[in-house]
């Protein structure tokens, strides 16, 4: 999936991406959205999101996918005591290495599509629009004003090539005004919606 040793990057802890907490726009999601299915996390990490939607969504199946055991090992005993959580050290992209339980209604992007190489971004695409049936939901943060020097991750990806990857499979709405975030981040997220055609 990428040239990064993500493992080496974990038992390092150099993981400037991982704040300890889930992410605040998580908040928006339980007053706007309502799904049916599974709920998946690509690029789990330590299971801080995985945790949170857990919770949220108790009566909904959640499974997170990292390429990183260690990440794996912390995010299963931050969610030991939520059944309905799996957590696999898996590539994402690949499906003979995990599929979902359940049929999957909503997917949460955090911190997957921009550590991703550029050269990836369209087979990230295809995974998602794989994965979701017509209906279902990917909702995230993507990094879209960031200035990144091309030296990622996390890479930027401008709105203007984002849509124009996303928007044959899905429909887009963007989040409005400013939404919660990391003080590191600020200005340089953009809160996305998208609902498989």
């Amino acid at each position: 999936m990428s040239d990064v040793d993500w493992e080496s990057r974990y038992q390092n802890e150099d993981t400037p991406w991982d704040k300890g907490v889930p992410h605040p726009a998580l908040e928006i999601l339980l007053k706007k959205i309502t799904f049916r299915g599974s709920i998946i996390v690509p690029g789990c990490g330590r299971g801080w999101d995985l945790q949170w939607l857990a919770r949220a969504y108790p009566d909904h199946a959640v499974t997170g996918i990292d390429l990183s055991a260690s990440a794996v090992r912390d995010a299963s005993i931050l969610c030991k005591d939520l059944p309905h959580v799996q957590v696999r050290q898996a590539d994402f992209f690949d499906e003979s290495q995990w599929t979902p339980p359940n049929p999957p209604g909503l997917i949460w992007e955090h911190t997957c599509f921009c550590a991703i190489p550029p050269s990836l971004r369209d087979s990230y695409v295809a995974r998602v629009a794989q994965l979701l049936p017509s209906g279902g939901l990917l909702v995230g943060v993507f990094f879209t004003n960031m200035d990144d020097d091309g030296s990622g991750p996390p890479w930027n990806c401008e709105m203007p090539e984002l849509e124009s990857k996303f928007a044959p499979h899905f429909s887009i709405e963007k989040h409005q005004g400013a939404h919660p975030t990391f003080a590191s981040r600020e200005g340089e997220e953009s809160l996305l919606f998208m609902t498989r055609k």
